[in-house]
């Protein structure tokens, strides 16, 4: 498995000497051989290693006696180690996720904080060549369209560094040898043979089907998933460089373009052009956007009814006229529809009629996730805040440039509908201070002296807004 291992990780570039690499634990035999097959290696190539562990508080003491076993590993292998417990319970009721869900967010939070913290190169995770062919098989039963069909990247970008894995050329069957081997005895998550879950369900069921017909299937689906990869790249970079031609044009929330221009192109184009449409126009796609969208896309293409159009989701329209072809909002709100105004609560959440979602809380915690995470030293803004629609000369100051903008300016910058700017989210202080506008931009608010509190803000919308 080593020889495997390495191959593996040359031929993708994944170490280079000196690096501070982090290693996500949990104490079971995948990340436990990872972290074995590290250390093997740790002196000769200079690394850092440093593990992470996580209780997520759902097996209570068996988490903590895993943890513990983690602890204890590091300790006799003389590897630095860091733990924490976080509430996946309660962050699945707040957003009514599934437990895997709630738990893998909380958990890529905090892994990306310590990547930001301690500067790290690289984290490391444990997955290998069966949860790829998994992936891979799991994608395709939900959908068709080729960029929903993909397995886990050997490496991409993540929290200042990389995500790497390293194991993806090896099966399960290899660790579990390579455990007995080295004597690791690792810990065992009774959850990963139940059948409530759909990845364990394929795991119990399908993938031993698979691998008695072709032992090597992992290493198939491996390629399979770099060659689509490759494809899929080449093909979305032509689809880009038309889309930015004289074919479409392209205003503020809405694109024009010929039909017979259109049907000129191959499907692959077609398909990808489509995508790149729903891309400029939504700021952010929403999930029940399928390939049944496309079905009706292109059937309105190549149909014989020369005026007709299909809606797609959050007001979106396409409509055909002849050989014009328009896809821009319908406005979703009569003139007289009121605007909102609402205080937040802090902390605590606060949902609106609109479908808005904050939860706030204080903390000496400094680090924003993602562009729907907000925080700022409390020492310069005023309380209570609110989310309310915009009025006219709001200004905002910006974080990284001098001076503040206009938020009428920023959404004609960022491309968003007239229709959608009346009823966007904005956050502000008692003083009128805009301090966000909500998954566009946020405001530089100087730090106080003394000031150690820190307000942070996440947002959800339910209707994907």
């Amino acid at each position: 498995m080593h020889h495997k291992i390495t191959t593996f990780a040359n031929r993708h570039h994944l170490f280079t000497d000196h690096m501070h690499i982090l290693v996500a634990v949990s104490g079971g035999p995948d990340s436990m051989a990872l972290l074995h097959y590290l250390k093997e290696r740790q002196t000769v190539h200079g690394w850092k290693l440093t593990v992470l562990t996580v209780d997520h508080q759902l097996r209570e003491e068996t988490s903590k006696q895993d943890v513990q076993y983690v602890i204890n590993k590091c300790a006799e292998w003389g590897i630095e180690c860091k733990n924490v417990s976080l509430n996946v319970p309660a962050h699945k009721e707040a957003y009514g996720q599934s437990t895997q869900v709630a738990a893998r967010e909380l958990r890529y939070r905090y892994f990306a904080q310590q990547m930001e913290e301690l500067e790290a190169d690289a984290i490391a995770f444990g997955h290998h060549g069966d949860d790829q062919v998994e992936t891979v098989f799991m994608n395709l039963m939900r959908g068709v369209e080729p960029m929903h069909v993909h397995g886990m990247p050997v490496k991409r970008p993540f929290g200042g560094g990389e995500l790497i894995r390293p194991m993806l050329s090896v099966t399960k069957a290899d660790i579990e040898q390579y455990c007995v081997q080295y004597e690791l005895h690792p810990r065992r998550d009774e959850s990963n043979d139940e059948p409530t879950y759909t990845r364990n369900d394929f795991r119990l069921h399908v993938l031993p089907f698979l691998k008695q017909h072709n032992p090597r299937i992992h290493e198939h689906i491996q390629l399979f998933h770099e060659y689509i990869g490759e494809d899929f790249t080449y093909l979305m970079g032509e689809a880009e460089a038309l889309f930015q031609s004289a074919l479409f044009q392209k205003e503020v929330g809405r694109i024009s373009f010929s039909r017979q221009d259109f049907l000129r192109l191959s499907r692959p184009l077609q398909r990808r052009s489509f995508h790149l449409i729903l891309n400029y126009l939504y700021h952010e796609p929403p999930s029940d956007v399928t390939y049944h969208h496309w079905e009706q896309y292109i059937q309105l293409m190549e149909g014989e009814k020369a005026h007709t159009s299909f809606d797609l989701p959050n007001g979106l329209q396409v409509v055909r006229s002849y050989n014009d072809v328009v896809v821009e909002f319908r406005s979703r709100h009569s003139e007289n529809d009121e605007c909102f105004c609402y205080e937040l609560a802090i902390p605590g959440a606060t949902t609106t009629q609109e479908r808005h979602f904050f939860e706030t809380f204080l903390s000496d915690e400094r680090t924003e996730r993602d562009s729907h995470h907000f925080a700022c030293d409390v020492s310069n803004i005023s309380f209570p805040l609110y989310v309310r629609t915009r009025k006219p000369g709001d200004r905002i100051r910006l974080r990284g440039i001098n001076g503040h903008k206009k938020v009428k300016d920023l959404f004609i910058d960022e491309k968003i509908p007239r229709s959608a700017r009346t009823y966007w989210p904005i956050v502000t202080d008692a003083n009128g201070q805009v301090l966000w506008v909500v998954g566009l931009k946020k405001a530089y608010v100087e730090k106080g002296k003394q000031s150690s509190t820190w307000l942070h803000l996440l947002y959800k919308n339910i209707e994907h807004f």
